[in-house]
C-alpha cells in the first residue's frame, strides 16, 4: 500500500487542448500523469486519484511484473540456456570462439546450440541468438497461425516476425500479423490465446465490444488468458534486449 500512496503523491498533471475529460497515464518511464483538459481545477486531482484508486492499483501490480523486461540488463550476460515453453524444448548454449570475424548459431544434437565466432562481441552474439529465434518461430509458430486461421475461417495476407519490445503479435490494416519471437518463451497455451486473439484483428482492427465478443466466440476463456498474458513478460530474458527500452504503460480515460 505504501508503494502506491507514493505514486499517488507523486503525479504530474499535463494540460492538452485535445482532451476533453480527465485521464490518468501510468508508465515506467514518466510515472504518473494526469492529462486534463485545458482550464481544469487541478484541485479536483486528488479526489480523482483516490476515485480511481482500484484502478491505479491493477496499474502499478501490471507494470511492475514488466520491470525486470524493460530494466537494462548488464552487457555481459549471455545466456547458457534457453527454456522455450511454448514449443517444449530446452536448448544449452555453448560458446566457441574463432577467427571469423562474425558470429554465428548452429544447432547440435541434444538440444545444443552452438554459437561460434567473434564471441567477446556480445552484442554480435546477441544478434545470432535472435536470428537462430526468429528462424524457430518461423518454423514453430507461423504454421500454427495459419493452421487456426484455416480452422477457423480467418483471412491472413502474410505473416512476419519480430522482436517487439511491447507487444507479443501485431496486426495491420492489410492483414499483416506480426509474430514476436519472445513467443517461443511462454506457456503454449498464452500463446494460442495471442494467435487467436491477433486472428480475430483481422476482421476488428480494434477493441470495441464487437472485437471482445468475436474473441469470446473463438477463446471463451479469454478475459482469463489475457491476464495471463499481460503480465508473461517474466518468461522472456532480459539479454534479448540490448537497449533500454521506454517501458510498459496503462491509461484510464475518464
Amino acid at each position: 500500500m505504501s508503494k502506491m500512496l507514493s505514486i499517488k503523491r507523486d503525479y504530474t498533471v499535463k494540460e492538452s487542448p485535445h482532451a476533453k475529460h480527465a485521464r490518468l497515464k501510468l508508465s515506467l518511464r514518466d510515472g504518473l500523469v494526469v492529462v486534463v483538459p485545458k482550464g481544469f481545477d487541478h484541485d479536483r486531482v486528488p479526489g480523482l486519484l483516490q476515485k480511481k484508486k482500484r484502478w491505479l492499483e491493477q496499474a502499478s501490480e501490471r507494470i511492475e511484473t514488466q520491470r525486470k523486461f524493460f530494466e537494462p540488463e548488464p552487457a555481459g550476460i549471455l545466456p547458457e540456456r534457453m527454456a522455450l515453453r511454448g514449443i517444449g524444448e530446452e536448448w544449452a548454449v555453448d560458446y566457441r570462439p574463432t577467427e571469423s570475424p562474425y558470429v554465428t548459431a548452429v544447432e547440435r544434437p541434444g538440444n545444443r546450440l552452438l554459437v561460434f565466432g567473434d564471441t567477446d562481441n556480445v552484442e554480435a552474439c546477441k544478434a545470432s541468438l535472435r536470428r537462430w529465434l526468429n528462424r524457430k518461430t518461423h518454423v514453430r509458430i507461423k504454421p500454427w497461425l495459419i493452421r487456426l486461421a484455416r480452422e477457423r475461417a480467418f483471412d491472413v495476407n502474410r505473416v512476419l516476425v519480430k522482436s517487439q519490445r511491447t507487444r507479443w503479435a501485431g496486426c495491420s490494416r492489410r492483414k499483416t500479423i506480426s509474430l514476436n519471437l519472445k513467443l517461443l518463451f511462454i506457456p503454449e497455451d498464452l500463446i494460442r490465446y495471442a494467435l487467436i486473439h491477433e486472428l480475430c484483428h483481422t476482421e476488428k482492427l480494434n477493441h470495441s465490444r464487437e472485437f471482445w465478443a468475436l474473441l469470446k466466440h473463438h477463446e471463451p476463456d479469454y478475459a482469463k488468458k489475457d491476464g495471463k498474458l499481460r503480465s508473461a513478460w517474466r518468461f522472456a530474458p532480459a539479454w534479448l534486449d540490448a537497449k533500454k527500452m521506454r517501458g510498459g504503460n496503462a491509461e484510464y480515460r475518464q
